[in-house]
């Protein structure tokens, strides 16, 4: 009985220490709290004082080491609302205040997130001296320290930034270089003669990173080093994301190698060529993408639809005549791209007006008679998109089959 008790006693001795521990680091926090709200308050209004005159406020002078990361957090809100001469005035405010130099020395600290801190308030806080300092954190061990240090890099600028991170693309995580390839398309053109660099020497990943990246930038400087990848690129996803990139910055040059693309052994060249030909819109490409409608990737020949819807009247009549194909795959790739790309609806509207448009309705609504996908166009119809002048249409879709659809059950 006693041993009961005592363990009944030891319990609740337990429980009521667990709850004033609960209570203690409630109070903790919001004591925190209070105090960082103070301090935020009193830098905030002396880093305002400060952008309306000349003189560094005393307030900013004798902050305490234990305020400087909320200062620096007041700051740095700041830098990002302003531009020009007011951004450069509080970035030399905080190499004057010492926050610089502070940060500096904590990215050698052994906590992993003090060194991502520090690389992000550098990115403010620093100039092109402090490039070669966050440079090394590009190969911290943790990986968010990593990422924090690119999108710090990317901040600061610069020719020796773009070309550390270019480096960085082929680091052996996944997420770090896509982070890193994320930045450099946030430094823009300067990244240019790098990225041509890893396109032609890096590692798979990296030449895949690269060859997108010029492709988002538009960088025409870089279409012969993307020339020569989709061309001679020994990885197909290397070739087809040049030839997609190729297909972005869009000089009518680079049909001729586009289209070779679209025939390369190797599906996803093939569709990444698809995409680049809807991106340049040569309308002489149709025959091209309707053939590429019956290729046996699914992908393929996706985007071959989708290319074809996007060329206008002539696309669209392939479309329309790719509904009686004699490869089943093309009629139903065709039927739904006709749907999902807003071909049926832009055809209704035009078919109040326009004789051609009503007799391309026409042909589309037999072939979709025939592949039994009937249903968007029937709502269509019904719902008063092209009410005007459409009976014909309705009682054409009416019908549960056609004939084709008969003769293939008879078989």
């Amino acid at each position: 009985m006693k041993v009961i008790v005592t363990i009944l006693l030891l319990m609740l001795v337990l429980n009521v220490c667990v709850l004033l521990l609960t209570l203690g680091f409630r109070a903790a926090r919001q004591l925190y709290s209070l105090w960082q709200g103070r301090v935020r308050s009193r830098c905030e209004e002396a880093v305002a004082d400060y952008l309306r005159g000349d003189e560094v406020p005393p307030a900013l002078r004798a902050h305490r080491p234990w305020e400087r990361d909320v200062l620096s957090s007041v700051l740095i809100h700041h830098m990002m609302m302003l531009r020009g001469s007011d951004r450069e005035r509080l970035r030399r405010l905080a190499e004057h205040l010492g926050l610089q130099g502070h940060y500096l020395r904590e990215l050698r600290s052994r906590r992993r997130w003090r060194r991502a801190r520090a690389a992000e308030n550098l990115g403010y806080f620093g100039d092109s001296s402090t490039v070669a300092r966050v440079r090394p954190l590009l190969g911290d061990p943790d990986e968010t320290v990593r990422a924090v240090a690119a999108r710090a890099l990317a901040r600061l600028g610069g020719e020796e930034a773009a070309e550390d991170l270019a480096r960085a693309l082929a680091d052996p995580s996944e997420l770090t270089s896509l982070r890193v390839a994320e930045n450099l398309q946030r430094l823009g053109h300067v990244a240019v003669p790098y990225l041509v660099s890893a396109l032609g020497s890096g590692s798979r990943r990296a030449q895949v990173l690269a060859a997108r990246i010029l492709g988002e930038l538009r960088a025409e400087e870089g279409r012969g080093a993307l020339r020569h990848a989709a061309t001679f690129g020994q990885d197909e996803n290397v070739r087809a994301q040049a030839v997609l990139a190729l297909g972005k910055i869009g000089h009518p040059d680079d049909l001729e190698l586009i289209v070779r693309c679209a025939r390369d052994r190797d599906w996803p060249v093939r569709a990444q060529a698809a995409n680049a030909l809807r991106m340049i819109g040569d309308t002489s490409t149709i025959p091209l993408l309707r053939e590429m409608l019956r290729d046996p990737e699914w992908w393929v020949r996706l985007n071959a639809s989708r290319a074809l819807a996007a060329m206008g009247p002539m696309g669209e009549r392939a479309l329309a005549d790719a509904l009686w194909d004699d490869d089943r795959y093309a009629r139903d790739r065709a039927a739904a791209t006709l749907e999902s790309e807003g071909v049926l609806r832009r055809l209704v509207v035009r078919a109040r007006s326009s004789t051609e448009a009503r007799g391309l309705l026409e042909r589309i609504v037999e072939g979709l008679r025939a592949t039994g996908n009937t249903g968007y166009l029937r709502r269509l119809l019904e719902e008063g998109e092209g009410a005007d002048g459409m009976a014909r249409l309705r009682e054409r879709l009416a019908g549960s089959s056609s004939g084709r659809l008969r003769v293939e059950e008879e078989r």
